[in-house]
């Protein structure tokens, strides 16, 4: 049962991370279509996917590893890493997000 549920999660997590991606590249395209203005905010939000996209990918290694029966054999510093990497992509374009916004509004 755990093994089913544990497979399930690796296949939402990939669809996840390609919806992620797959929506950054239409902000990307859309904001080539736009004013100064709204493209910069697109771009903002294709950032923020693309940092949701590295939330999803790794959340999606951490369920390979488990599904594998791996993540045991995962040192503790690599395990770390991964998470920082998650965090640094997911605070910095929320940052960024909130930078572009803040300058739009003046």
């Amino acid at each position: 049962m755990i093994d089913t549920l544990t497979l399930l999660i690796v296949l939402m997590g990939a669809a996840t991370v390609f919806l992620s991606v797959f929506v950054a590249i239409k902000f990307k395209q859309q904001s080539r279509r736009l004013s100064r203005e709204s493209g910069r905010l697109s771009i903002a939000l294709m950032f923020m996917l693309i940092g949701e996209a590295c939330l999803g990918a790794g959340t999606l290694w951490f369920a390979v590893m488990a599904y594998l029966g791996k993540l045991p054999d995962v040192p503790i510093f690599v395990q770390s890493m991964v998470r920082v990497f998650i965090f640094s992509a997911s605070s910095l374009t929320t940052i960024h997000l909130y930078l572009v916004t803040k300058r739009l509004e003046k």
